[in-house]
């Protein structure tokens, strides 16, 4: 059994994908899409369907916008692959299905082989090489700083950001996120000066990038 997943796109693109997991989590949705908007810069969802069927007006949001939608399982539990309960939602809601895939915890061996859609060809497993751990920080400045001395940013880097969280505690769910709303603009302009324009994930070109295989069996 092999799992091919992807830590960033070609390398000869000066772009980079800003990721956002563990929502819709409205307002804090809503106020990253506003920020995003007003930077005139794309990014990427990966939803939970839990979230995206309790709030489907801020996934509409997402998608209306021209962001790209990612499925991010179900439920968000641990050994459990529920990514088709999740893409049901989001289809129903966007009218689309996803291209793309952040298996949740990243443990791709514990739930990709349970789910036909995430071992479907068409489907792209993204995993993310600037990791700012943004969801454990109170200071802005902090996660902005984390990105953009990431050792690994650059052309094609995907940054994994949160917008979200997958636990019920709704206090928990609207704190969260505080930072990274406020260290946006920032690391959208940090990027910008480095010559690295945020896109889209379905705007980068993962055809010729550097696949990482896992093969317990080789």
């Amino acid at each position: 059994m092999r799992v091919r997943y992807y830590s960033h796109a070609r390398r000869d693109r000066p772009v980079v994908a800003l990721t956002f997991d563990d929502g819709p989590n409205p307002p804090r949705t809503d106020e990253i899409l506003e920020a995003l908007s007003t930077c005139r810069a794309r990014a990427s969802f990966f939803v939970i369907g839990k979230w995206a069927e309790r709030f489907p007006r801020s996934l509409a949001r997402i998608a209306a916008a021209g962001h790209v939608v990612g499925n991010h399982s179900y439920a968000h539990l641990r050994e459990i692959g529920d990514f088709e309960r999740a893409e049901a939602t989001i289809a129903e809601v966007t009218g689309e299905r996803s291209r793309f895939l952040r298996v949740h915890y990243l443990d791709n061996f514990a739930v990709v082989p349970q789910s036909p859609f995430a071992m479907s060809p068409e489907v792209r497993i993204i995993y993310a090489d600037v990791n700012p751990a943004d969801y454990a920080q109170r200071d802005p400045g902090e996660i902005v700083r984390r990105v953009l001395t990431a050792p690994h940013l650059g052309n094609g880097s995907i940054i994994d950001l949160h917008d979200g969280a997958e636990t019920e505690d709704a206090a928990v769910r609207l704190r969260r996120p505080l930072p990274t709303i406020e260290a946006l603009p920032a690391i959208i302009d940090g990027l910008r000066a480095r010559g690295l324009e945020p896109v889209g994930l379905n705007d980068m070109d993962f055809g010729d990038c550097e696949e990482w295989v896992q093969d317990p069996d080789a």
